[in-house]
């Protein structure tokens, strides 16, 4: 399924993961049981889309929004951030490039909920030249889309335990989603025997590079970028992995920034509290 799998120490049945309680615990019971069925035949045959609820704190890009992308015989999910619902368009003209490009195959349909954002004169046009069939769902009836309703929750709710957990600003939420998006897209579930990654690319994703959320890091600074007598590293939390680069993307603890950086050296705690510390290129293996 992957390669590179982490050995990682097995905690008690009854052990509670404090950050899991503070971004999942739920006020009531309601069944969240995953779509167990595939009502598709191949990759990109049936794409199920959704736009998440505004969040209350923007992205320091100013982002507020986010919509997702999931391919029904995968299971494969692609995110986009967005200032405003108006940019689904231009999110799904991306998505399209780049997934028919990556698999060869082209898009047959998608399935939406009514909002105007997908209902839209541009959108339907656009649709309609690329010969795709547009599945709505009938109003107030969000179960028809369930699959992309329950993606975006499990979404927010990994991203919300891992800011809580590695005490991370809210601001962050968007380098968290997009974190968990990585992970759901290298771990089976219970429909795909493979990893969607695998489904998709045709090839195990590589795990070696897999990190804890908001671990803290030494990034280095290239000789191009300092003096002297400079340091030459600069303090890091990683918040995750830069699409088509061999990098990782790390908060700047001192100026704040997001960087992308090819050797870091990485502190993460074991489920003893004890620290892992290991120098990690970026170039010695693919960040799959």
């Amino acid at each position: 399924m992957a390669d590179g799998v982490p050995r990682i120490a097995d905690e008690p049945s009854d052990h509670v993961c404090a950050g899991c309680c503070m971004g999942k615990m739920q006020e009531d019971n309601f069944s969240r049981s995953p779509e167990k069925t595939v009502k598709s035949a191949g990759v990109l045959d049936l794409i199920h889309s959704d736009v998440m609820d505004p969040m209350q704190t923007k992205a320091p890009g100013g982002c507020t929004y986010a919509v997702t992308f999931i391919d029904d015989f995968s299971r494969h999910i692609t995110v986009y951030f967005m200032k405003k619902k108006a940019e689904v368009l231009e999110k799904f003209k991306m998505f399209e490039a780049d997934m028919e490009n990556a698999t060869g195959r082209k898009i047959k349909r998608l399935r939406s909920d009514n909002g105007g954002e997908y209902t839209g004169r541009l959108f339907k046009e656009y649709l309609f030249k690329q010969g795709i069939r547009h599945e709505k769902t009938v109003p107030y009836t969000l179960q028809q889309n369930g699959l992309a309703e329950r993606m975006n929750r499990s979404l927010v709710e990994m991203a919300r335990c891992m800011l809580y957990h590695e005490g991370i600003d809210k601001k962050w939420w968007a380098e968290a989603v997009n974190t968990s998006a990585w992970i759901i897209n290298r771990i089976p579930n219970t429909v795909t025997v493979m990893t969607p990654y695998e489904i998709v690319y045709q090839k195990k994703p590589q795990l070696k590079n897999l990190k804890v959320f908001g671990a803290h890091g030494e990034g280095h600074i290239p000789d191009e970028k300092r003096r002297k007598l400079d340091a030459k590293a600069f303090k890091c939390r990683f918040l995750g992995y830069e699409d088509g680069v061999k990098g990782y993307r790390v908060l700047d603890v001192e100026t704040g920034q997001v960087k992308i950086v090819r050797m870091v050296k990485f502190m993460e705690t074991t489920s003893t509290g004890d620290f892992l510390t290991e120098v990690e290129d970026a170039d010695a293996h693919d960040l799959q």
